[in-house]
Protein backbone atom coordinates (compact mmCIF):
# COMPACT_ATOMS: atom_id res chain seq x y z
CA UNK A 1 0.00 0.00 0.00
CA UNK A 2 1.39 3.38 -1.01
CA UNK A 3 1.23 6.09 1.63
CA UNK A 4 1.61 9.69 0.57
CA UNK A 5 2.82 12.38 2.86
CA UNK A 6 0.67 15.43 3.17
CA UNK A 7 2.42 18.70 2.85
CA UNK A 8 0.86 21.56 4.64
CA UNK A 9 1.64 24.90 3.13
CA UNK A 10 2.27 27.51 5.76
CA UNK A 11 -0.17 30.36 5.64
CA UNK A 12 1.39 33.42 4.13
CA UNK A 13 1.54 36.39 6.47
CA UNK A 14 -0.29 39.38 5.01
CA UNK A 15 0.91 42.85 5.97
CA UNK A 16 -1.60 45.68 5.84
CA UNK A 17 -0.82 49.38 6.33
CA UNK A 18 -3.30 51.99 7.54
CA UNK A 19 -2.96 55.71 8.02
CA UNK A 20 -4.47 58.03 10.61
CA UNK A 21 -4.62 61.51 9.13
CA UNK A 22 -4.82 64.13 11.88
CA UNK A 23 -5.87 67.71 11.20
CA UNK A 24 -7.31 70.26 13.63
CA UNK A 25 -7.82 67.62 16.35
CA UNK A 26 -9.84 65.46 13.95
CA UNK A 27 -8.98 62.21 12.18
CA UNK A 28 -10.05 60.86 8.80
CA UNK A 29 -11.98 57.63 8.39
CA UNK A 30 -13.25 56.29 5.08
CA UNK A 31 -15.97 53.85 4.10
CA UNK A 32 -15.14 50.62 2.31
CA UNK A 33 -16.06 50.99 -1.38
CA UNK A 34 -19.08 49.09 -2.72
CA UNK A 35 -16.79 46.98 -4.90
CA UNK A 36 -14.80 45.53 -1.94
CA UNK A 37 -15.50 43.11 0.89
CA UNK A 38 -17.09 44.65 3.99
CA UNK A 39 -18.65 47.43 1.92
CA UNK A 40 -20.22 50.08 4.13
CA UNK A 41 -17.85 49.54 7.04
CA UNK A 42 -15.48 52.34 8.01
CA UNK A 43 -11.72 52.06 8.36
CA UNK A 44 -8.51 54.03 8.25
CA UNK A 45 -7.26 54.40 4.66
CA UNK A 46 -4.58 51.97 3.49
CA UNK A 47 -4.25 48.46 2.15
CA UNK A 48 -2.14 45.39 1.55
CA UNK A 49 1.62 45.49 1.23
CA UNK A 50 2.75 43.95 -2.07
CA UNK A 51 5.65 41.53 -2.47
CA UNK A 52 9.07 43.23 -2.13
CA UNK A 53 7.46 46.47 -0.93
CA UNK A 54 8.41 48.08 2.38
CA UNK A 55 5.68 49.38 4.68
CA UNK A 56 6.16 53.07 3.82
CA UNK A 57 6.19 52.37 0.08
CA UNK A 58 2.93 50.47 0.43
CA UNK A 59 1.42 53.23 2.55
CA UNK A 60 2.33 55.90 0.01
CA UNK A 61 1.02 53.82 -2.91
CA UNK A 62 -2.24 52.86 -1.19
CA UNK A 63 -2.95 56.41 -0.02
CA UNK A 64 -2.30 57.79 -3.51
CA UNK A 65 -4.61 55.15 -5.04
CA UNK A 66 -7.42 55.84 -2.55
CA UNK A 67 -7.09 59.55 -1.78
CA UNK A 68 -4.93 61.05 -4.56
CA UNK A 69 -2.38 62.64 -2.21
CA UNK A 70 1.30 62.12 -1.43
CA UNK A 71 2.57 61.74 2.10
CA UNK A 72 5.12 64.07 3.66
CA UNK A 73 7.51 61.47 5.08
CA UNK A 74 9.00 64.00 7.51
CA UNK A 75 5.59 63.98 9.26
CA UNK A 76 4.82 60.23 9.28
CA UNK A 77 5.05 58.30 12.55
CA UNK A 78 4.71 54.58 13.20
CA UNK A 79 2.05 54.12 15.86
CA UNK A 80 1.33 50.47 16.51
CA UNK A 81 0.68 47.08 15.00
CA UNK A 82 -1.75 44.27 15.69
CA UNK A 83 -1.88 40.69 14.52
CA UNK A 84 -5.07 38.96 13.53
CA UNK A 85 -3.89 35.40 14.07
CA UNK A 86 -7.01 33.74 12.67
CA UNK A 87 -6.33 35.31 9.25
CA UNK A 88 -2.53 35.65 9.53
CA UNK A 89 -2.72 39.43 9.06
CA UNK A 90 -0.44 42.07 10.57
CA UNK A 91 -1.95 45.55 10.69
CA UNK A 92 0.53 48.45 10.81
CA UNK A 93 -0.84 51.87 11.77
CA UNK A 94 0.85 55.16 10.95
CA UNK A 95 0.08 58.75 11.89
CA UNK A 96 0.31 61.43 9.19
CA UNK A 97 0.36 65.10 10.15
CA UNK A 98 1.08 66.58 6.70
CA UNK A 99 0.55 65.61 3.07
CA UNK A 100 0.71 67.09 -0.42
CA UNK A 101 -2.45 67.70 -2.44
CA UNK A 102 -6.16 67.73 -1.72
CA UNK A 103 -7.78 64.57 -0.37
CA UNK A 104 -10.28 63.06 -2.84
CA UNK A 105 -12.50 59.99 -2.70
CA UNK A 106 -10.97 58.26 -5.73
CA UNK A 107 -12.78 55.00 -4.93
CA UNK A 108 -16.15 56.73 -4.39
CA UNK A 109 -15.80 56.10 -0.66
CA UNK A 110 -17.29 58.33 2.05
CA UNK A 111 -14.71 60.56 3.76
CA UNK A 112 -15.42 61.65 7.33
CA UNK A 113 -13.32 63.97 9.52
CA UNK A 114 -14.30 63.16 13.09
CA UNK A 115 -13.03 63.51 16.65
CA UNK A 116 -11.86 60.10 17.93
CA UNK A 117 -14.68 59.87 20.47
CA UNK A 118 -17.07 59.66 17.51
CA UNK A 119 -15.55 56.37 16.29
CA UNK A 120 -18.20 54.47 18.26
CA UNK A 121 -20.87 56.10 16.06
CA UNK A 122 -19.48 54.39 12.94
CA UNK A 123 -19.56 50.79 11.81
CA UNK A 124 -15.80 50.28 12.13
CA UNK A 125 -14.10 47.10 10.94
CA UNK A 126 -13.66 44.72 13.88
CA UNK A 127 -9.92 44.54 13.12
CA UNK A 128 -9.66 48.22 14.11
CA UNK A 129 -11.24 47.83 17.57
CA UNK A 130 -7.98 47.39 19.52
CA UNK A 131 -6.47 50.31 17.68
CA UNK A 132 -9.45 52.51 18.50
CA UNK A 133 -8.66 52.16 22.22
CA UNK A 134 -4.98 52.89 21.58
CA UNK A 135 -5.87 55.92 19.49
CA UNK A 136 -8.02 57.51 22.18
CA UNK A 137 -5.38 56.94 24.87
CA UNK A 138 -2.25 57.83 22.88
CA UNK A 139 -3.07 60.53 20.35
CA UNK A 140 -6.02 62.13 22.14
CA UNK A 141 -5.54 61.35 25.83
CA UNK A 142 -7.96 62.82 28.32
CA UNK A 143 -6.72 65.90 30.14
CA UNK A 144 -7.71 65.05 33.73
Amino acid sequence: MYQSTLTIEAKKNINVVACVFKKNEKILITSRPETKNFSGFFEFPGGKVEKDECLLEALDREIYEELGIRLDFSKIYYLNNYRILKHNISLHFFLCLRWFGKIKNKEKQILQWIVPEELNNYNLLKSNENFKVFLNNFIFPTTH
